[in-house]
């Protein structure tokens, strides 16, 4: 990592550290305010990454998206750097989020006015634009020209429906960003954050955990589960580093984005789903308590694992992609990252 990099981590994790608290976890998803958080967020220009505010966005946002998963951030940064690696600098200022294309449904008008609905728009009531996909485009639509149905996930983030009635677009990209991508491979750095918060914090709790005099982390078969859950952390890890290395050195072609894209999401759903499990076998019916921090983590993680496609769903585009090419260019694919 570079030393500009390693500033920009400390950066977000001294910022983000702030809203990690359970107490203000609780607030955030009871009443999805979250007007706090990203005035901090915005005074600090981390959602300025893709529309000009930084030299090497793919890079940096790799280590902010891994922050705001580790510290489960209460704001949609993580969304409005996905409308912004869609846009460009053609995004509009505040918060923005992405609607899914399949979750999407929008008609053109004569006047070229859409009309239709957004389902499960992450933070849609807290944006203030939206991008989604219209007529092989991504447009820009105030969300304040739509009806706001409110939601939440088992994560209790706001998961919103947009209805919109002749609303005007105040933007389009070509949709050659593909947004499904974009938003899997962005998920995908999240969860390999939180991933990373959830090794730490299981391990410390066996640490501290006392059971027959001694601490259950000395324990061979806790020892083994631990082992385990520190592989799938750092191959989450790994895999996000070099998708988003490997973009930027390809100043983000179409085919690499869609190719890492599914190598990342398959790979941190994979990991998601162990660490959860291990994480909660390991710290007991305490991990479950509203008290405790363990489940605002292993929440996102199973709510973030379904987003932007599951690992079922990247592992078949994959499979096709795979047998179009044929046997031949098997080997190359699977070494051209390295």
């Amino acid at each position: 990592m570079s030393e500009t990099r390693a500033i920009l981590e400390d950066t977000c994790a001294k910022l983000f550290a702030r809203f990690e608290e359970p107490a203000v976890l609780r607030r955030v998803e009871e009443t999805g305010d979250c007007a706090e958080v990203w005035a901090a967020v915005a005074e600090q220009g981390l959602d300025q990454i893709f529309s000009g505010g930084s030299d090497d966005p793919w890079r940096d946002a790799c280590v902010v998206l891994k922050a705001c998963g580790r510290h489960v951030l209460p704001a949609p940064l993580a969304e409005t750097l996905m409308a912004g690696a869609v846009l460009g600098e053609a995004a509009p200022e505040g918060p923005l989020t992405l609607a899914a294309p399949a979750q999407s449904e929008l008609t053109v008008g004569h006047d070229g006015n859409l009309t239709g609905r957004l389902d499960r728009v992450a933070w849609g009531g807290a944006a203030r634009h939206v991008v989604a996909e219209a007529v092989g485009r991504a447009v820009v639509l105030p969300v304040s020209s739509a009806r706001l149905h409110t939601d939440r996930t088992i994560s209790r983030e706001p998961r919103d429906t947009l209805l919109f009635i002749d609303a005007k677009p105040v933007g389009s990209a070509p949709r050659d960003g593909q947004p499904t991508a974009i938003g899997a491979l962005m998920r995908a750095a999240q969860m390999a954050g939180c991933i990373e918060a959830v090794l730490a914090m299981t391990v410390q709790y066996a640490r501290d955990r006392q059971q027959f005099g001694k601490p259950i982390g000395s324990f061979q078969a806790i020892q083994h589960q631990l082992a385990i859950l520190g592989g799938h952390a750092a191959a989450a890890s790994r895999v996000v580093d070099a998708a988003f290395d490997r973009i930027a050195a390809t100043n983000a072609s179409p085919e690499v984005l869609l190719n890492e894209a599914a190598f990342t999401k398959i790979r941190c759903g994979e990991a998601a789903g162990v660490a959860a499990s291990i994480a909660h076998q390991t710290h007991g019916a305490i991990g479950f308590t509203d008290e405790h921090r363990l489940h605002y983590f292993t929440r996102r993680l199973w709510s973030w694992r379904s987003e932007f496609g599951s690992e079922a769903h990247w592992s078949a585009i994959l499979g096709r992609q795979v047998a179009a090419t044929g046997a031949d260019a098997y080997w190359p694919m699977v070494t051209a990252a390295g």
